[in-house]
């Protein structure tokens, strides 16, 4: 059954508290929270009851979405090795939009090559996503609501104003509910090791023309894998793994794993896990240093290829099917298969574990 929610007032909570300082400084468990189906505003059915909803302590653009922002080539950046970024490849051109930049903006409205995205990142569930934006044969523009959905960021269009929850991966409420939005692959890596992998890529800067502190991380100690606080209320998660281990989620129509970092590195610094999901077969690759899992399908040709590590240092696999030798982006450099490149599972992305196990409640969870 539908429900109708409003935009909410701006409160002076989270977000607003010393400027958008340190969320620790707002005392973040003390917030005043609540759903916002009672607020004044235009109204909207929605496909999930409106208490599901909760204002997020900002108003609608108060964290203001970037559209089209200055990149620069890999050369001529100023960012260090370890920054964490989004890496985007599409059609031979890539992209990172660093999460420092991110946190303050969440969306960015963007293309790469003549392919426009919509690359978004919520810092309360730490999902990084890419979409395209393509909605009814036009490019649709987001920006951030300010509103919260188990904690995840709700995006809107600018054109109807309907609600688009970012890891529902649709919109729910409003003129396009129902309308999903098809993913793009994405990574979140070290910035050191996404352009090791992808030489001529560009990457986002933080010259925005908007006024942030952008070496600074606006949420404390709330990324801390042990820290159970929400912003607002959430579903009940399964506390088999720390509530912000960073954890690779992995979805095939019905069926869901999770990868949690911890588990990774208990197989080494370097490790290939062989895996079906469903009737898939899958290839998750884990690089410690970078603290980067990826996911792809396994199979050419009709064979299902089994890696194992070669170098943990380069990092390299090789399948025992033909001995060929493979990269970490999943391209066979070496052997019978030179030259073929395993798919990227779309539907796979980094993000807290509360979060992915809210989402997906029956998840199978890795077992090393």
């Amino acid at each position: 059954m539908s429900e109708s929610v409003d935009w909410p007032r701006s409160l002076n909570g989270f977000f607003a508290c010393a400027s958008v300082a340190l969320l620790g400084a707002c005392g973040l468990d003390t917030n005043p929270v609540h759903p916002v189906g009672s607020e004044p505003g235009p109204r909207f059915n929605c496909l999930f009851p409106a208490s599901q909803i909760f204002d997020g302590g900002v108003g609608r653009d108060e964290v203001p979405a970037l559209n089209l922002p200055h990149a620069l080539p890999a050369t001529d950046a100023a960012l260090h090795d370890t920054t964490r970024v989004l890496g985007v490849e599409i059609t031979g051109l890539a992209r990172a939009y660093p999460l420092p930049v991110l946190w303050w903006h969440e969306i960015v409205n963007d293309t790469l090559g003549n392919r426009p995205i919509v690359v978004t990142y919520c810092p309360l569930t730490g999902s990084g996503l890419v979409f395209d934006p393509i909605v009814a044969g036009a490019a649709a523009e987001f920006g951030v609501t300010g509103l919260l959905f188990e904690n995840n960021l709700i995006m809107f269009d600018r054109e109807t104003e309907s609600f688009w929850p970012q890891l529902l991966m649709g919109a729910q409420c409003g003129i396009k509910s129902g309308t999903p939005l098809n993913r793009v692959p994405v990574i979140e890596t070290t910035w050191g090791h996404w352009k090791a992998l992808h030489p001529n890529t560009t990457v986002m800067t933080d010259q925005t023309g908007i006024p942030r502190p952008y070496g600074v991380y606006p949420y404390g100690n709330y990324d801390e894998p042990t820290n159970a606080i929400t912003l607002v209320p959430s579903s009940p998660w399964n506390h088999a793994r720390p509530p912000k281990e960073l954890t690779l989620g992995v979805r095939l129509g019905q069926f869901s794993a999770a990868y949690p970092f911890g588990l990774l590195e208990e197989l080494g610094s370097v490790a290939a896990v062989n895996e079906h999901l469903g009737p898939q077969p899958l290839l998750v690759t884990w690089v410690g240093s970078e603290r980067t899992a990826r996911a792809f399908f396994r199979r050419v040709g009709g064979t299902d290829l089994t890696f194992d590590v070669v170098d943990s240092a380069a990092p390299t696999f090789a399948d025992r099917e033909t001995t060929s030798t493979w990269n970490a982006r999943g391209e066979a450099v070496a052997g019978p298969l030179t030259g073929t490149r395993l798919k990227p599972v779309t539907d796979s992305w980094t993000l807290f574990w509360f979060s992915w196990s809210v989402f997906y409640p029956g998840t199978r969870v890795f077992v090393p």
